[in-house]
């Protein structure tokens, strides 16, 4: 009788720690924390004057995504890709229309931290930080490859 109640107290307990609906964890792929990236960008811009945080979007995550992998296979660094595509051409890809988009790349960082502080002693990165024309952002990791899409839907 005893197991049976550690039982139904363990089960208890473990329902408990499941997220609500809407609050769980997102990932890249295992890589990026994407509550840290939302964390450490809404900071920012918090710090810039720009209250409202940003929300995570599953397209700019893919489109972020898609510009990490193409320029960690071929070792270039920018923003266009390996087929010539643009910025808007990748959110076109990942079906996001964007009335607003920028986006940051950075390789050889540690961390998301790490990161975004290079890209904050950057005027133009700043700037696209600081972008008060976005709302949403998808932040991916390939290799050292990290790349941060902000836009904001039509």
């Amino acid at each position: 009788m005893m197991i049976r109640i550690l039982g139904i107290v363990t089960i208890a307990a473990l329902s408990a720690c499941t997220p609500a609906p809407g609050t769980e964890r997102l990932s890249a792929g295992g890589s990026v924390d994407i509550a840290s990236a939302g964390t450490q960008l809404s900071l920012q811009r918090a710090q810039g004057g720009i209250i409202r945080p940003l929300s995570h979007s599953p397209a700019l995550q893919a489109a972020a995504q898609l510009h990490a992998d193409d320029l960690n296979r071929s070792g270039a660094l920018g923003h266009q890709g390996s087929d010539g595509a643009l910025l808007n051409d990748r959110l076109r890809r990942a079906g996001y229309a964007a009335c607003a988009a920028v986006e940051n790349v950075a390789a050889g960082t540690s961390d998301i931290r790490a990161t975004i502080a290079q890209w904050m002693a950057s005027a133009d990165h700043r700037a696209n930080i600081l972008n008060p024309q976005v709302t949403q952002f998808g932040f991916a990791e390939s290799g050292t490859v990290r790349v941060l899409v902000m836009a904001r839907p039509c």
